[in-house]
């Protein structure tokens, strides 16, 4: 092999060692959001949502596009849902709960526009889900699910992370919202991971909202259950009630003196 080959076949090798190191070595870190890499976050629907007179089911998906590698390593939601109950003597029961939680997202490619492209790993969806609603007793007459959804780009760290890098978290960066869910939401999961792990960093300032409103009812003369649902990107039900949107709004609490 004549010297000149043998210096650009190391020269080659080089340049293709040094191209992998620039990704393969790149460390994902809690760094401040203005040190991020230029991007766009949505979520994919997957397939049109679902539903009945039972309950309904919605799978998301997401998709991160970046201006370079990109630090931050999940997607962080904030779940907010009430669910008002009416009997039929006109009175109401309200449940409330609150969830954040996140998903990993793994570098999977460049595009042809030079866009470091993002998703959760392969097998991993967002599914949102209830049922059950055809077991209401008789004395409820109608049933409303607000369910609004905050999701924005973040560093989770010592999440108990699921094989496919879905894990409940205690709350967000700031503690404007905290995990309060019954046992049996999301039971399967709960059952086999524990509750942990922190938001170190966050871009939250850039977060985005999708919806779900799920209504309920039995017709008054057949007594045939119905139901209406609508699922929204970008938008919070028009009719969302008070708790909702104080939840969604809430500000970090402050420490004061002696705390």
């Amino acid at each position: 092999m004549s010297k000149s080959i043998a210096l650009a076949l190391f020269l080659a090798a080089g340049w293709l060692l040094s191209a992998c190191n620039s990704v393969a070595f790149f460390t994902q870190t809690p760094v401040p959001p203005e040190k991020l890499a230029r991007y766009e976050l949505e979520i994919e629907p997957r397939g049109e949502p679902i539903y009945d007179a039972d309950g309904y089911e919605v799978t998301l998906g997401f998709d991160l596009l970046a201006h370079g590698e990109f630090a931050y390593n999940s997607v962080v939601q904030e779940i907010v849902q009430e669910t008002v109950y009416k009997r039929t003597d006109g009175s109401e029961i309200r449940e409330r709960l609150t969830l954040v939680e996140a998903f990993r997202i793994n570098r999977v490619g460049v595009n042809k526009d030079d866009l470091v492209r993002y998703r959760l790993q392969p097998f991993q969806r967002d599914r949102h889900y209830e049922r059950g609603y055809q077991s209401l007793g008789s004395g409820i007459a109608r049933a409303e699910v607000y369910r609004v959804v905050r999701y924005y780009a973040g560093f989770v760290r010592d999440a108990d992370w699921t094989s496919l890098g879905f894990a409940h978290l205690p709350g967000n960066r700031d503690g404007s919202v905290t995990t309060s869910i019954p046992r049996n939401f999301n039971e399967r999961h709960q059952r086999g991971y524990i509750i942990d792990g922190q938001v170190e960093a966050d871009d939250r300032a850039k977060s985005k909202f999708y919806s779900m409103r799920f209504s309920w009812w039995r017709d008054a003369a057949s007594g045939v259950a119905q139901a209406q649902f609508a699922f929204r990107n970008g938008q919070r039900p028009p009719d969302e009630p008070t708790w909702v949107t104080n939840t969604i709004n809430a500000k970090a609490r402050s420490a004061g003196a002696g705390e």
